[in-house]
């Protein structure tokens, strides 16, 4: 209860959040059991990056205007769970974007890793792709706190350091594997990119669209700038992107 509370103080002002026809389309979405359905209607718009508060106080963000690929995926599938019910959106949305509350930069999941733990832990999501073709990632993740280190911002840096500390092993897909795996892979499931820095988890995230015997990605692109399918298949996308060493493939999973 005392979550519950914390939360309807939290969105005070956010009487009326999701738009009519966003609404309309949540209906059909979960009708197909699609979340591509209401990403379709955010096609075209301006990729956002930095959306979200630097430092605290910690602002709760709900933004339709724009998206990097993160507030991207969230929304759709906070919007997707919400069943068109604004209460229920934020409330998913807040599950999402913050590991606990009450709402602050420190509680927020700035790595994508965390999301999708907390996701699985939940029930939400699950992995994919058999653990055969996963290889272990060498990665120390610390790049935010090292980031953080010589700011002043209000921010406990030690929280930061403590989260990343707690980082399990990363696992992933080598990129050139993408064909190997892709009989696992179908419409609608997220696709998340390893980094080939040692001190960052993944780069990229979106969702998976399969078009005449071919995957592709759905995501709000910093390369193009928007909101789109890319051009290529996905296999081809990691070829161009030799920044992604792989990749992790999840399934939401659709309530009944």
């Amino acid at each position: 209860m005392k979550i519950v509370f914390f939360l309807l103080l939290s969105f005070i002002g956010f009487s009326q959040v999701i738009p009519g026809p966003i609404k309309d389309k949540i209906k059909e979405a979960r009708l197909q059991k699609d979340p591509l359905l209401i990403a379709n209607q955010f096609t075209g718009l301006p990729y956002s990056s930095h959306a979200l508060s630097k430092e605290n106080p910690e602002k709760f963000v709900v933004d339709f205007s724009g998206f990097d690929c993160v507030t991207f995926v969230e929304n759709i599938w906070s919007l997707y769970r919400s069943k068109g019910v604004d209460s229920l959106f934020l409330q998913e949305l807040t599950q999402i974007r913050y590991r606990k509350t009450p709402i602050s930069f420190e509680n927020r999941n700035h790595y994508l890793s965390v999301t999708l733990d907390q996701m699985e832990d939940k029930g939400l999501f699950k992995q994919v792709i058999p653990l055969k073709y996963l290889k272990l990632a060498d990665k120390k993740v610390d790049f935010l706190s090292h980031y953080l280190a010589p700011k002043k911002y209000m921010i406990v840096v030690d929280s930061i350091k403590a989260t990343e500390a707690a980082l399990g092993p990363i696992t992933y897909v080598p990129s050139g594997q993408f064909a190997a795996v892709s009989s696992f892979v179908r419409t609608g499931d997220l696709i998340a990119f390893v980094s080939k820095r040692k001190d960052l988890d993944y780069q990229h995230v979106g969702f998976v669209r399969e078009m005449g015997g071919q995957f592709y990605l759905v995501h709000a692109s910093q390369d193009r700038r928007k909101v789109c399918q890319s051009v290529e298949s996905i296999s081809v996308y990691l070829k161009n992107h030799p920044s992604m060493i792989g990749f992790n493939v999840f399934r939401p999973e659709y309530e009944p």
